[in-house]
């Protein structure tokens, strides 16, 4: 039997494979799908690009030191591993497009009263978890004015321990829903400029000058809106990909 190429995107019936998985399959501090596709993003668009050695097995928990997930069938373990290597792969390659970064963030849409509204809270408490991994090494950007703007819908929808005046500003399905929709020009640009501080933008491009800190206020770039990942969810419902 042939293995799918590394780099292939996954199918809907691949991605509700790793949903269900990593709803079901016993390990009780796992991510859910929404969590690892934003911690997933965080790592394909920081400082640097990290082995999955080092970030895989929090995937599976905070105390999880192996790669594979603590699970029997070994079978199994192998091929969930080679799904969420894959959709990281097809996030790298979404933002190394040569006609300009793309992202299809995975996060959940909630119906509030009669319509159906995206809420990226879990999703944004991934990214932060993937920033968390290499804190120091992101501590350039969120030193700068823009940085902190950018983070700032991830921060009020996915960390914990914000003030009242903070808690308030995502306490309903509307505000939420347009925090959502910043985080993907926020992404783009925090990508545009970890790209132009390692110097690796495009030739000819001026996405932040020769200083990072000049990296524009919307980078170059869209998010896509692509199929629906179907699935069951924990308390929630199922991811989309937008």
């Amino acid at each position: 039997m042939n293995r799918p190429a590394p780099d292939l995107p996954l199918s809907d019936a691949e991605i509700e494979q790793l949903d269900e998985f990593l709803l079901y399959a016993g390990i009780e501090d796992s991510m859910t799908l929404d969590m690892l596709d934003g911690y997933l993003h965080a790592l394909a668009v920081g400082p640097s690009q990290p082995a999955p050695r080092h970030w895989m097995p929090r995937v599976w928990g905070e105390d999880c030191t192996d790669m594979q997930p603590p699970i029997a069938d070994a079978a199994q373990a192998r091929r969930m591993v080679g799904l969420i290597t894959r959709l990281y792969n097809t996030i790298v390659a979404g933002l190394e497009q040569p006609d300009g970064a793309v992202i299809a963030p995975l996060w959940s849409s909630f119906e509030d009263e009669g319509v159906e509204r995206d809420d990226a809270q879990i999703w944004a408490c991934g990214f932060l978890t993937g920033v968390d991994l290499c804190f120091e090494e992101w501590q350039p950007l969120l030193d700068t004015a823009e940085g902190q703007a950018w983070m700032r819908p991830l921060r009020l929808l996915g960390e914990e321990n914000l003030e009242p005046r903070e808690q308030a500003l995502s306490a309903t399905a509307a505000a939420r829903e347009q925090l959502t929709l910043e985080i993907p020009d926020a992404v783009l640009s925090m990508h545009a400029y970890w790209r132009a501080s390692r110097g690796d933008a495009p030739e000819g491009s001026d996405e932040a000058g020769d200083d990072p800190a000049n990296a524009p206020g919307k980078a170059p770039g869209k998010a896509s809106a692509g199929r629906p990942a179907r699935g069951p969810g924990r308390a929630r419902p199922a991811p989309r990909r937008h």
